[in-house]
């Protein structure tokens, strides 16, 4: 176990280059709409698949101090529009606005995997493993 930590960075890297690539295949592919609580996940997500990536090509561990606010911000986001999805009239705040409705499921699985889910399960690894990366 000890010897994978050495590899969190780049384990972070990777998976938030898949989500950033899962994302623009739902959206330019699929053509799924994307609504604006998706759009405050990818403004977060996207800039990890960058500086991970050079974080882990130069296993740079201060990197934690700019990435672990942008996967909180993320990981908030992904929660709000999760419980939106799965809570019926649940939307104290109103942040998605006009365009496409933000609690309009796309893909489920199981009765409660959807994009939002797995945008907060990626968020969330991405936390621990920059946490638990070795110093």
């Amino acid at each position: 176990m000890k010897q994978l930590k050495q590899y969190n960075l780049f384990f972070a890297w990777l998976i938030a280059l898949i989500a950033l690539l899962a994302t623009l295949y739902s959206s330019e592919i699929l053509s799924l709409p994307v609504c604006h609580l998706c759009w405050y996940q990818r403004t977060a997500m996207y800039p990890l698949a960058i500086i991970l990536g050079i974080a882990a090509y130069r296993n740079d561990n201060g990197i934690k101090l700019y990435a672990i606010p942008l996967t909180l911000i993320g990981a908030l986001f992904a929660l709000y529009q999760y419980l939106e999805q799965m809570i019926p009239g649940f939307a104290p705040i109103g942040l998605c606005g006009s365009g496409p409705d933000c609690s309009n499921i796309h893909l489920q699985l199981w009765g409660f995997i959807t994009f939002p889910f797995l945008s907060l399960i990626a968020f969330l690894v991405i936390l621990f493993l920059l946490v638990t990366n070795k110093t």
